[in-house]
């Protein structure tokens, strides 16, 4: 099965972003659910069990943050100043998970009065979380 790269997500974020295609978005999302894992930035904590993904307040909406990369999850962390997410040695705290156990953690987060979802922050792409059980059946059945 073929696994999509960053290069590409840019390229089809770029395509969509140009076009405002619904299917420019589609294969985008594509791209994304095609990747094996997914990627959560998490604040340090005392206990690795209290680690949760991060969720950001913007527009006075809870969002949860994910990366299609790590070294993207690292650089969008080492942007908030004083977030919490770089430890003394330098290190950015990234959580990486299986797809599809990402998309189930996404879909329980709406029951948890999450608005919705931010790939790739500084350039990327989002959705309120409603929407992602229409864009999962759209794109599986494309």
């Amino acid at each position: 099965m073929h696994s999509s790269t960053s290069q590409e997500i840019d390229l089809l974020l770029e395509k969509a972003k140009s076009s405002g295609k619904t299917e420019d978005l589609a294969a985008l999302w594509k791209a994304a659910l095609e990747l094996p894992q997914w990627h959560f930035i998490t604040r340090q904590t005392a206990n690795i069990e209290d680690r949760k993904p991060f969720v950001g307040v913007l527009d006075n909406k809870p969002w949860i943050f994910v990366f299609t990369d790590r070294q993207r999850a690292q650089e969008y962390a080492r942007t908030i100043t004083g977030g919490g997410f770089v430890d003394e040695s330098g290190n950015v705290l990234v959580m990486s998970t299986d797809t599809p156990k990402a998309i189930d953690y996404l879909l329980a987060l709406t029951s948890q009065g999450v608005y919705g979802v931010r790939f790739n922050e500084l350039n990327g792409w989002f959705s309120p979380l409603q929407n992602l059980p229409a864009i999962l059946q759209h794109v599986q059945r494309g």
